[in-house]
């Protein structure tokens, strides 16, 4: 198992306040807005802060990658703390709007172990939660005018934000889209991931150097570093999907049931002859796939060597990440870019 960098526990208290501080803060009431309000209430359960009924629980809501990721570059570009957190929150509310509407889309009754938000509340109540977050993570750059960020630079976060928003709802509608589709090409798949996964992480470090106030060759650098990094962090979700960690005992169904064209799969078909193919196709043209098709397709990929094709990819773009680290030009915190590297390299061979 690939422990986890030390990285992730250093800013986890600073983003959990800035976090509840946006979503739990007062209302026009004056009262917490979880208590005013059960539409907080329901991002607050989303991020694993509340049960549905109100009550504090205390529960793992993920690593807080986006937001890491911002504060890190951040810093290692000379920037402080306090600056990057309004930021780093931002780009953690849409991530997980993202992952509110991803779960009605995919009509999926379970994240992190328990009932999802529009499981519990329904569909339409789960759409105005997403929504919330959004308009939250919105104010939460904005409002840094009455900080004293000038407005012009309030103002270019938002509009990096929303790009990266947008971007990844075009990632979506591709995957979707994908899904009863068999003819998808590496580049199609890529052109999929960029927006889906990769836009966001992009976003998280070219906000994270604008915190900074870094000179212009130096966010484009770290956007491109994210850039490299979301779309091997996609391939290694998409091998663990399938395979799950080294030492599983048998395959996982993860989006597989769903159709989902992963890059092992993209791969498998475009390489497929005989026997593989005409199995690949008797799976992947019903219309419903069954539990018993995963072993089936896993199979065949582990025939055409999917994997390690995929974790290659991986492996390849992660040292694209790290190279353009050296595009950044800075000598302010040698540690902090030392950490990015450190973070590209586990997120391509993370267990989970």
């Amino acid at each position: 198992m690939i422990s986890l960098p030390s990285v992730f526990g250093r800013y986890s208290d600073g983003i959990e306040t800035e976090l509840k501080s946006l979503i739990m803060g007062h209302g026009s009431t004056g009262s917490p807005r979880a208590e005013s309000l059960p539409l907080y209430r329901m991002m607050a359960y989303h991020m694993g802060w509340l049960d549905d009924q109100g009550e504090e629980v205390r529960m793992e809501g993920g690593e807080r990658i986006h937001a890491t990721i911002c504060i890190l570059v951040c810093e290692a570009l000379g920037g402080e703390l306090t600056k990057a957190l309004p930021a780093a929150a931002s780009l953690e509310l849409v991530h997980n709007f993202s992952l509110i509407h991803n779960d009605i889309q995919d009509g999926s009754p379970e994240r992190y172990h328990r009932p999802t938000v529009w499981w519990v509340w329904g569909p339409a109540q789960g759409i105005n939660a997403g929504d919330g977050m959004h308009a939250l993570a919105r104010l939460s750059l904005l409002r840094q005018t009455e900080k004293g960020m000038p407005y012009e630079q309030s103002l270019k976060a938002v509009a990096t934000l929303d790009t990266a928003c947008l971007r990844l709802c075009e990632g979506q509608y591709l995957d979707l889209t994908y899904q009863e589709r068999v003819d998808v090409s590496q580049d199609a798949y890529f052109r999929m991931v960029e927006g889906k996964t990769a836009a966001l992480i992009s976003c998280a470090a070219e906000l994270g150097a604008q915190m900074a106030s870094a000179n212009e060759g130096a966010v484009q650098a770290m956007a491109l570093y994210g850039r490299k990094l979301g779309l091997a962090s996609q391939i290694r979700d998409d091998i663990l999907d399938l395979w799950g960690p080294k030492d599983a005992e048998a395959p996982l169904e993860g989006n597989l049931l769903n159709k989902r064209k992963s890059l092992p799969i993209v791969y498998a078909i475009r390489n497929a002859t005989g026997p593989e193919k005409r199995a690949l196709g008797d799976v992947y043209f019903k219309r419903v796939m069954d539990p018993e098709d995963i072993e089936k397709v896993v199979g065949v990929l582990d025939m055409l060597g999917a994997r390690e094709f995929s974790q290659e990819m991986a492996d390849n773009l992660c040292q694209e990440a790290i190279q353009a680290l050296d595009e950044t030009g800075s000598s302010s915190n040698s540690k902090g870019i030392e950490e990015l590297g450190s973070l590209a390299r586990f997120m391509v061979a993370r267990d989970s």
